[in-house]
């Protein structure tokens, strides 16, 4: 069988979890399939969303979002060095990463790419 069809690009398209309202250029994690914010746990970090995007009235999946994958700048916790680059980042919140899971109640944001003065570079999404 060959090959259904051929996607170049960093754009991605989600249905959004219950409850769930997800401001512009935050990060956000697929939960059983559901796009949704970064604190919720057990997630896996999907991309940047483009757009707002409420579905605080709707069931799971009555609205969809867009992510952007690829290399994200967010900012430091402070314990994050060029020591860590190649290794994953947890978000401690949707604009800041640490190297620190903090005993397993943090998302990865995903793999360390470059580290500066002004924040971590973080490739995010799936």
């Amino acid at each position: 069988m060959s090959a259904l069809a051929e996607r170049e690009g960093r754009k991605r398209d989600y249905p959004v979890k219950a409850g769930a309202v997800i401001a512009p250029n935050t990060p956000a994690v697929l939960v059983s399939g559901y796009l949704t914010t970064v604190d919720v746990l057990t997630g896996i970090a999907a991309g940047v969303t483009t757009f707002e995007v409420d579905n605080s009235l709707g069931a799971d999946g009555a609205a969809r979002a867009e992510v952007v994958t690829g290399e994200h700048k967010f900012s430091n916790a402070g314990d994050i060095t060029i020591a860590h680059v190649g290794q994953t980042a947890y978000f401690v919140t949707d604009g800041q990463v640490s190297i620190s899971d903090d005993t397993a109640t943090r998302n990865a944001a995903g793999k360390i790419t470059q580290v500066d003065v002004n924040g971590v570079w973080v490739s995010v999404g799936v």
